[in-house]
């Protein structure tokens, strides 16, 4: 690896440490939890995919189940057409816990386009552009999340993911800056395309008079599935 690319991996963890460390000096209070989830994904032709991915996220100290939730989504890698591209979408349904504690619907559909391209053999960035609605009893909420990554094989069986992701939500006729997030993920290769994956979130909510800092443990289980053939 060159010393720019090295470089380049030092300033994006060392500025996402910097921005985590800062955010949480603003934030009013804080809470701790789990993100448990498990999915599988396939090929099902050249360059396009399905995957459905089950999570299950717990918060209040780890001490209540927030939400429960099944994501559908399909991909397309627009290669050869626009090398390093890839567009997305998906349909989120589920239940959440609301303010009042009561559980509520989830309702979502989102989608994203991705660009990633190498900066050596085993590492590798990427930047997602992703836009989601959820329907809920008062309308449609609608956010726009921008996604920055640093992606290292670190052998054959061990990957390590470095992200952050900024929020803009639309109220009224404009847009704001919600939220702000930042991901450590190591995922482990179980066995013939099966990962493990564990890693540590930090949230944090943004333009309000009493914003909060989310803390979370991640622990997911992926398949991914062999190309499928179809009937000869």
């Amino acid at each position: 690896m060159t010393i720019t690319k090295t470089a380049i991996i030092r300033t994006h963890v060392i500025a996402i440490f910097i921005l985590v460390t800062v955010d949480n000096l603003n934030a009013q209070w804080a809470d701790y939890g789990l993100w448990s989830g498990a999915g599988i994904s396939q090929d099902v032709f050249e360059n396009f995919s399905y995957e459905v991915e089950t999570q299950a996220r717990w918060d209040y100290d780890f001490s209540r189940l927030g939400s429960a939730f099944t994501d559908v989504g399909i991909s397309q890698d627009l290669s050869p057409f626009a090398p390093d591209f890839k567009v997305s979408a998906s349909l989120r349904l589920g239940m959440s816990r609301a303010d009042n504690f009561m559980w509520e619907p989830i309702r979502r559909l989102s989608g994203s386009a991705r660009w990633k391209t190498d900066l050596s053999e085993n590492v590798s960035v990427s930047c997602r552009l992703r836009y989601q609605s959820s329907f809920k009893d008062e309308g449609f909420a609608n956010a726009v999340r921008l996604r920055g990554a640093l992606h290292c094989q670190v052998s054959k069986k061990l990957k390590a993911t470095v992200s952050t992701e900024v929020f803009t939500r639309q109220k009224d006729l404009g847009w704001y800056y919600s939220d702000f997030r930042a991901r450590v993920v190591l995922s482990a290769k179980t066995s013939k395309r099966r990962w493990a994956s564990f890693g540590y979130q930090v949230e944090q909510q943004k333009n309000t008079a009493d914003p909060w800092t989310e803390h979370r443990l991640i622990c997911t289980y992926d398949i991914e599935l062999k190309r499928w053939k179809g009937k000869k």
